[in-house]
């Protein structure tokens, strides 16, 4: 076993189903280059390195490093939510915000996500986050509601004693007709050397819009490892932009099912690749109706 799983292995807590899904990921084991999937992503650097969980207490960041982050602004500090960087007053009416952490431990809709299997052999970091998610943001936007302003979920990165991991799981629901805004924040205090790993669901009912965009602008030294799954019904409207800006290494996997006539995908991005980083995108888009686009 690599020293890397070795290290990610020590933060589990689960139940057994998700000690079903570690102990899968433990045998099957990094990829390599031979991997189809992970031909691009170099991990020979990254297997080689160890993190600790992150401590369930956020660490302490400078309220003002934030004000130029409007409300409602939903922050994570070391994979953590903290309560007094974050600024959720109001609330757009017709929009519900939950902690997956929440979730989770009142048996709602975070266990369904977890139900989400990842047999194959190049999701080995899909799988590990099943095992070991345990923290996130769950948004949902009921029947016909138009959200105007945007949601900020604000993710801080800050420099410790030890190198940090933690493992998020996500997921934005847009219902029939209605519309949102996301905006990604992903940003960091020192030189924070962390691992995020993290599964992100989108869902996205008949007529829905969702505009998301996301800047991941951590440490030269951060690991930032994304899955983003979306399904899009009938005439649903999916419109993002990535600007990778940081990170020593990079990767988002973009897994979209066009499932309902018209359903349209619009991704754009701005790769900002320097010296030794690696960054790596892949799309995955399946046209399961007629007449979708991206």
């Amino acid at each position: 076993m690599s020293a890397l799983l070795d290290s990610l292995a020590r933060g589990f807590s689960g139940d057994d189903a998700r000690r079903a899904e570690l102990d899968a990921a433990l045998q099957t084991g990094l990829p390599g280059p031979r991997a189809e999937a992970w031909k691009y992503t170099s991990l020979r650097q990254l297997e080689r390195r160890s993190f600790q969980p992150a401590p369930l207490v956020p660490a302490l960041v400078d309220a003002a490093a934030l004000d130029d982050i409007p409300s409602p602004r939903l922050v994570f500090v070391n994979g953590r939510p903290s309560e007094a960087l974050s600024d959720l007053s109001p609330l757009p009416d017709g929009m519900q915000l939950d902690t997956f952490s929440a979730s989770l431990a009142a048996g709602d809709d975070a266990q369904q996500l977890l139900g989400r299997r990842f047999d194959g052999s190049d999701e080995i970091f899909a799988r590990l986050n099943a095992a070991l998610a345990d923290e996130g943001v769950l948004v949902r936007v009921r029947d016909g509601a138009q959200i105007e302003l945007p949601l900020h979920l604000v993710f801080v990165s800050v420099t410790g004693e030890h190198d940090l991991s933690w493992h998020h799981r996500h997921l934005i629901e847009v219902r029939a007709g209605a519309a949102l805004q996301v905006v990604e924040h992903h940003l960091h205090v020192g030189d924070a050397a962390h691992l995020e790993n993290s599964v992100m669901h989108v869902h996205l009912a008949q007529d829905a819009a969702l505009s998301h965009a996301r800047m991941q602008a951590n440490s030269a030294h951060a690991t930032s490892l994304l899955r983003t799954d979306a399904v899009l019904a009938r005439n649903a409207r999916y419109q993002r932009v990535d600007l990778e800006l940081g990170a020593g290494l990079s990767r988002h996997e973009l897994n979209v099912r066009l499932e309902g006539s018209n359903a349209q995908l619009t991704a754009n991005g701005v790769l900002l690749g320097n010296g030794r980083r690696q960054v790596d995108t892949r799309l995955g888009i399946e046209h399961i109706a007629r007449d979708t686009a991206c």
